[in-house]
């Protein structure tokens, strides 16, 4: 499975990347630390699922996952956040994230999140 990640946290995207490196058939197709960066490169690298970070320097992830839903329903999303408020939670469901994570302890379940997202049917998203 193609990931691309977005994380505007150069260590955190480190982290990322070798998390998602060593998931068996997974292979990290592209990069990215802003919301213009992420649409061009998402874009480009047609991408089967994403990690998101919504908090980044020229706006919202919230704007990359809204982008993704108008063009490419099928991307299987898994939202990363320090932000607790439940509102946010719920717009990013809404919006079809697969999970929405604790950036700070949700790194791991992120991987688990994506495994399970590999086995599901393309027809359902």
């Amino acid at each position: 499975m193609n990931v691309f990640i977005v994380e505007d946290a150069a260590k955190t995207r480190q982290e990322l990347v070798a998390i998602v490196a060593n998931l068996p058939g997974f292979n990290v197709v592209g990069q990215a630390g802003s919301v213009q960066e992420a649409i061009d490169g998402i874009a480009k690298t047609s991408p089967e699922a994403l990690t998101l970070d919504i908090s980044l320097p020229d706006g919202s992830g919230v704007e990359v996952l809204k982008h993704i839903r108008r063009c490419s329903a099928d991307i299987l999303v898994v939202v990363l956040t320090t932000n607790p408020y439940e509102s946010l939670r719920m717009q990013c469901h809404r919006l079809g994230a697969a999970a929405v994570l604790d950036k700070f302890n949700g790194l791991t379940q992120a991987a688990d999140v994506l495994l399970a997202g590999r086995q599901r049917d393309p027809e359902t998203c």
